[in-house]
């Protein structure tokens, strides 16, 4: 069992500035989920191979930065589900990253009889 991180862009959409923005994929037992990063780069100045900036980009050092931030997080989210011992899919990695709660966490409540404000996210 094992989680794969890639990074991608696709040169084909571009903005207005000519940048495009970097893609994360993960993989988890054949199944992916692929999400925006919110960074934008330069598709010159991406090196596809080794999934980074280019030193000659001006942002480079933000830009590997929050690349090794997001990785660093779902690789945590993923060590979290797998400790606690529960089966889980790439979906859950993903939510645990961005902070959401799962289905399963939510029924759980439910079944406790505890009120939940999902737009907020408060357990009462």
């Amino acid at each position: 069992m094992k989680l794969n991180i890639l990074y991608t862009i696709n040169k084909y959409k571009e903005n207005s500035k000519g940048l495009c923005y970097i893609t994360c994929r993960l993989t988890y037992l054949k199944k992916r989920k692929q999400f925006s990063t919110g960074i934008f780069i330069n598709p010159l100045f991406w090196n596809s191979k080794k999934q980074q900036a280019e030193p000659l980009e001006p942002d480079v050092n933000y830009i590997k930065t929050q690349l090794s931030l997001i990785r660093q997080d779902l690789n945590q989210a993923f060590l979290f589900l797998q400790v606690k011992g529960t089966p889980f899919t790439v979906l859950d990695i993903y939510k645990k990253h961005k902070g959401e709660a799962s289905a399963l966490y939510l029924y759980t409540l439910y079944v406790d009889g505890k009120r939940i404000d999902t737009k907020r996210m408060i357990v009462e």
